[in-house]
């Protein structure tokens, strides 16, 4: 998308020039559900070469420079928060995401130090030292104080915030004056491009047309339908997209000034939309509750 650095100060700060992400199929196929892994976590999408040449990408253009308090919101495996900890690690990051499962992904992977608790990483970080807490949480409650953060970043999720507003508002909240918000999104009005809509509903049916094979060979089987329950989650296509200049005044009503914004295509191949399309989040989403 039009990503946005923020700024809660009025002055000029540095434009960094981060990328944002948009999904393009390679010329080399689809692959179908038998191809794909069965581990339906993030995690796998996560070691991708292409995913983690994009995030650093955008991790390596953020000035960190005065820099030493991060939340990385909504951050999934915590890839993000181990990649701006491989280029300053006496970062003390804070990780959120409501997902559990994420969480302890994110605490197993993370290239550093752990900590145990929110106390112990401000206490630490105090001494100098690095490292990072993750914790299931939302990001729409953030426990930190007034001013705390130098550096939010929330990557590829801002699009699921259930109150656009309210999230802004508290992400300004906790930003010190003159610190830096960070996001990018595939969700925003222009993502499509042109000429790649017939790949993305070729993709839906081969998954659609998967399904009802897995469901014939259950009911073979003496077996139920694969269970659908609908409202499990917030989906990501009911929202409202925002343009570029959207985001940008929605930023601008919560105190933050667009420093910079990009619209960037990152391609992804196919087997790393194998990858994605296997993970569950994703296909609570696209596909209504399967």
């Amino acid at each position: 998308m039009n990503p946005g650095q923020m700024s809660r100060s009025g002055r000029s700060e540095p434009a960094a020039n981060i990328p944002s992400l948009m999904m393009i199929l390679e010329p080399d196929g689809i692959m179908t559900m038998t191809d794909i892994q069965t581990d339906t976590t993030y995690e796998p999408y996560s070691q991708d070469p292409g995913y983690i040449e994009a995030n650093t990408a955008l991790v390596g253009a953020i000035d960190l420079e005065g820099v030493t308090r991060v939340a990385d919101l909504a951050c999934g495996t915590g890839l993000l928060s181990g990649l701006l900890w491989k280029r300053k690690n006496s970062l003390a990051i804070a990780g959120i995401d409501l997902d559990p499962v994420q969480i302890g992904i994110a605490k197993r992977t993370f290239p550093g130090p752990t900590r145990p608790d929110l106390a112990t990483l401000r206490e630490k970080s105090a001494a100098g030292a690095g490292g990072a807490f993750f914790n299931a949480a939302s990001a729409m409650e953030l426990p930190f104080d007034d001013d705390e953060i130098d550096l939010v970043i929330i990557g590829n999720a801002i699009h699921l915030m259930p109150d656009r507003d309210a999230f802004l508002a508290e992400v300004a909240r906790v930003l010190r004056p003159g610190g830096q918000f960070v996001f990018n999104s595939v969700f925003y009005v222009g993502t499509f491009v042109e000429g790649t809509d017939a790949i993305w509903t070729e993709w839906m049916k081969q998954a659609v047309l998967r399904l009802g094979e897995i469901n014939a060979e259950r009911k073979e089987a003496g077996e139920a339908p694969v269970p659908r329950v609908r409202g499990k989650g917030d989906r990501a296509f009911r929202k409202d997209w925002l343009s570029g200049e959207g985001w940008a005044e929605a930023c601008a009503k919560a105190g933050m000034n667009v420093t910079y914004r990009n619209d960037r295509p990152v391609p992804i191949s196919a087997e790393g939309l194998a990858l994605v399309g296997a993970y569950g989040g994703l296909a609570e989403v696209l596909m209504s509750g399967y």
